[in-house]
Formats: structure tokens, sequence, C-alpha cells
């Protein structure tokens, strides 16, 4: 190995490039919806809503671009309550898909439909891939409990963010905002998903009113006499070809005679922003109160109350492409700035250094020039019991089947490498 990754954390730490400025796109025509798989989680904290603004007026969009660090993430209030992905170990920390923004200034149509073209459309969500490698074990319950159980033990935790490979908010055709159609069903301004008046299964069926632009539906939401409400931004990450990194990335890490369990995951940390109206409620329901509701089991009976009176809007997507089809060969990929394929043959160094290490964290900033053999670093071998006793031949075979399983397993070729399961 020609270079030591002594110097991770520090290089965890190093700032990222800027981004470039913001230009606007054209009105919008459709939208796909789709679900958030993760809990509320912390994140770093967002410069306050008048510093947004007053940066974007200060600086030309086409051609200053504000500085990245002060958009990096979606910022929910500090009361936000905290909830960890199981999956993760400790040490490891994936964002929230879902990120809330809490402000009175957000509740007038003009501050919002600013604060989202001007900021929500202009920062990219967060993708990453996650690389989980894990086995099962037997422990004790307790020192004083006897009884074992089957626990999850992690052995590497590796979170590579994707963010840089997206493209810039100034280029053309690379992303795209768009608006909800009329006959997909989704939240517009109530409890539950309904398609728009005069539509029925994607078909027009009587009078519609001109389907409406951002500008329309901030308006809606603001107007809305509702206490408790919410809108949200959704912004997905398109071009990924998720089935093709699995696919190469598992043979890189059973190089290292890892035989363990491998789960190789691509959470987007700030795919969607929930504005919400600032209403006590609301900023109790994002608390620590909520687990009070929850340990007394009130949940039971003020649930059903906040789901009929919290109105929803789901209204509104940003589309980053990590690819999208070449527009000069038929069938072929072009990329907004690597492959897949390029992406792994650079960090497939990393990656088995990481592995070898048993790397917990963040590994986004660190170096890839690095050089491993993943055959010169020894798994964990289990020594197999020899029976000596009575001597003779008996004696002479175990000792070799012995020293023979330990050579596979020191060589790679038997069954135990390291990672495996002990139950």
């Amino acid at each position: 190995m020609t270079s030591k990754l002594d110097h991770k954390r520090s290089a965890a730490a190093a700032p990222r490039s800027p981004s470039a400025s913001y230009r606007d796109d054209p009105d919008a025509v459709s939208l796909r919806t789709t679900r958030s798989d993760y809990d509320y989680d912390d994140v770093p904290e967002l410069p306050a809503y008048d510093d947004v603004m007053s940066n974007t007026a200060a600086e030309p969009a086409s051609t200053e671009p504000p500085a990245q660090y002060n958009y990096r993430s979606i910022a929910q209030p500090k009361q936000a309550w905290r909830s960890g992905n199981k999956q993760c170990s400790s040490a490891v920390s994936i964002g929230s898909e879902t990120s809330i923004r809490m402000d009175e200034q957000l509740m007038h149509a003009d501050k919002l439909y600013d604060y989202i073209t001007n900021y929500l459309r202009v920062v990219s969500p967060r993708p990453m891939i996650r690389i989980n490698g894990y086995h099962m074990e037997m422990v004790r319950k307790s020192h004083t409990d006897n009884k074992k159980e089957k626990q999850r033990v992690t052995d590497f935790d590796i979170v590579l963010g994707l963010e840089e490979f997206l493209p810039k908010y100034q280029e053309q055709g690379w992303w795209d905002s768009v608006t909800v159609d009329g006959g997909i069903k989704t939240y517009r301004g109530g409890f539950r998903k309904a398609r728009a008046e005069g539509f029925k299964q994607d078909i027009e069926v009587g009078n519609t009113a001109e389907q409406r632009d951002l500008k329309a539906w901030c308006e809606d939401f603001c107007d809305n006499k509702s206490a408790l409400k919410v809108f949200r931004v959704q912004r997905n990450v398109e071009g990924l070809d998720t089935d093709l990194i699995k696919e190469r990335l598992e043979p890189v890490i059973r190089s290292t005679h890892y035989r363990g369990h491998v789960d190789i995951t691509f959470p987007v940390a700030d795919r969607n922003v929930d504005i919400y109206s600032p209403h006590w409620v609301n900023k109790a329901r994002i608390s620590w109160v909520r687990w009070i509701f929850y340990l007394t089991f009130l949940w039971v009976f003020t649930w059903p109350v906040l789901f009929f009176m919290t109105k929803k809007w789901n209204v509104y997507m940003i589309h980053w492409r990590f690819s999208r089809p070449s527009q000069t060969q038929v069938g072929a990929k072009e990329y907004a700035s690597i492959s897949e394929s390029a992406w792994i043959q650079r960090h497939s160094q990393l990656i088995l250094s990481l592995v070898l290490d048993k790397y917990q964290g963040d590994g986004t900033q660190l170096p890839t020039d690095v050089q491993v053999d993943p055959n010169s670093r020894r798994p964990e071998i289990n020594v197999p019991t020899v029976n000596l006793a009575g001597g003779g031949l008996n004696a002479a075979v175990s000792l070799f089947n012995g020293g023979m399983s330990v050579y596979r397993q020191a060589s790679g070729q038997g069954n135990q490498g390291w990672g495996a399961d002990q139950c």
C-alpha cells in the first residue's frame, strides 16, 4: 500500500468545490411522486432565511454563484426530534431523506416562491453510496443472564457521496423542475391524495382549469386558512444505474476474502423538503413532546386528529440527472460528470482499503490514489481443534487436516475468510 490512510479523518473535513450560478428553467408540466423512507434526522445548520435572500439579491444569478458551503444542506428546526437509521452503525450518519423548514416568512406566497426557486431549486440533494458489511453472532443478553441471542455485528460501514458528480444548476438539459399534472394523484391541499377537478384516471373528462405553475401553488398554500399545513418540494436524482454499481462493487469487496453479508444501498439526503406552517402544534409534533404521546399511547387519539387536520401539498419536483440518453448516438448515454464504471475504477482501491481497515464513516473526501493488495493482509483465521489423543495415525491425520485448513483460510481458498456468521 503506497499511501497510508492515517489522515482519513483530517481529509474528510476538506471543503468541497463551489457550485456554479443559477439559471431559471422553463415552465414544467408533469410530476412523479415518491415516498419518504427515512425518518427526520439532525443535519448541519442552514443560514437564516434573511441571509439566503440577501446573498441571492447581492450576487447576479447568471454570473456570480453563491458560496456552496452556505447552502450545503436543508436544516430543520433545532427542536426536531432525532431518529437514527437502524441499519447504520453509530459512527455513520447518512442524513435524513426528509428535512423540515419552518419560518413565518415562508407563509407569504412571494417569499415562499423566492425561497424555492432561488434556493431549493439551486442546491442539489446529496446522493450517496453506502456499503455495509455485517455478520451475525450469538451474544449474551447481559453479564448476569447466560441466555444468548442472535445479534448483527457491523464489520464496515462506508458512505461515499455522489453530490459532486451531479450537474451544476446552470447546465441546461441536465436538470429541470416540474409542476404536478392534473391527472396525477397527489396531495393538492387536502389530507388525502386526489387528481385535479375534471380528471379521472389520467383522462380529462370535464372542464379543467389551466395547469398551475409554482407561483399559483405557492399562493394556494399561503392563502389556505388551515393552521396545520405542509408544502413538500421533492428533489430526485435520475440516471444512476444502481444495479450496475452493485454488480461491480461486490466482487471488489469479496476479493478481500470477506465472507459476511454485503448490503449496498443508495440513500439520498434532503430528497424531500417539507415546509411547515409555524403553528405550535407543528412545533410540538417534531419535538421531544411527541415521545410523551408515544409512551403514554395518547398518539392513538391524536394521530387521527392530526391526519385529518393537516393539509398537504406535494405538487413540485426537481429532477437532477446523473446521466441522460445521448443526443447523438442511439442507445448510448452521456454523463454529467462521470460514468458508473469510471467511478468504480477510480474508487475501487479506496474501497478495498476501507473494507480491510473495517472503516465506519464517511469516506467521500479521502484520497483515492491508494494501492492495496487484498492478499497482503491475512484474513482472520479460525484455527481448528486438533485431536492428538492416543497418538498414532489418527493424530497425524488430524494434525495434517488442521494445518491444511489454516493454509486454505490464509490463502483465501477456504470458506471461512473473515466476517463469516458465527451462528
